[in-house]
């Protein structure tokens, strides 16, 4: 299905001519044979066909373009609502990489997904901000959390995924620390995207949040971003391993 869709929107032209040519050859089919579901299923292609091309023009190609080489799929007001579209290709997932804090969310209701992708040797890897450093502290300020909070939250997870490497599956979660400035929010599986920033004066779960497929450019480029990033000994050191 997949692989449907992106060639489908790859070659969206290519595929209202097709719409175009059958609904005329439905609709001469129709008058020969004299049959009228021919003629209107016919003239339904057609329009419809007709429809987009003028959609696309109106719209403009170049902005479609974009979506489609970026893998766009959709824009979300907060990572809340993000949240239904990114369970339903965790289920699927083999794997995840993840930038972000405490993740307490994630742990509270996905915890059986990740036991999963332990369980078939899939790996979890997470950077996230080291819970001493001066710049978690501002952030906490930043998301007018009490001091503390979220830095607790990032030693939770910790806890949380040493139980989980104590069981023995056959992949691991690993996670490192930093202590920079905090990175956009993102959650990479093998087969979707998720991210979006971290904003001033808002809690990280009500932000902005983008979805991205996995043959864009889109994926591609955060894939490489991440794996920059962990293994850049200047920029993150080994916490759970």
């Amino acid at each position: 299905m997949e692989s449907i869709k992106r060639y489908i929107r790859k070659n969206s032209t290519l595929a209202e001519v097709v719409i175009l040519l059958v609904g005329v050859i439905l609709i001469f089919a129709g008058n020969r044979y004299r049959s009228t579901i021919l003629i209107s299923v016919g003239s339904s292609m057609v329009a419809t066909a007709i429809v987009v091309f003028m959609t696309d023009v109106l719209l403009g190609v170049n902005d479609q373009e974009a979506v489609r080489t970026w893998g766009l799929e959709g824009v979300y007001r907060t990572r809340g609502e993000m949240n239904s579209s990114c369970d339903l290709y965790l289920r699927k997932a083999s794997s995840i990489d993840i930038i972000a804090f405490g993740l307490r969310s994630f742990r509270d209701s996905q915890t059986k997904s990740v036991e999963r992708i332990l369980r078939n040797g899939g790996t979890v890897r997470i950077i996230t901000m080291k819970p001493d450093c001066e710049n978690l502290e501002k952030r906490e300020i930043d998301e007018n959390q009490p001091k503390g909070h979220i830095s607790q939250e990032i030693r939770d997870l910790c806890v949380w995924a040493k139980k989980l490497n104590s069981k023995k599956y056959k992949g691991k979660i690993e996670i490192r620390y930093h202590d920079h400035q905090p990175q956009n929010f993102l959650f990479l599986m093998n087969n979707r995207i998720f991210t979006g920033p971290y904003v001033y004066k808002k809690d990280s779960q009500q932000t902005i949040s983008f979805e991205y497929n996995n043959f864009g450019s889109a994926f591609e480029h955060y894939s490489n971003y991440f794996k920059e990033l962990w293994n850049d000994e200047d920029f993150c050191s080994k916490a759970i391993e």
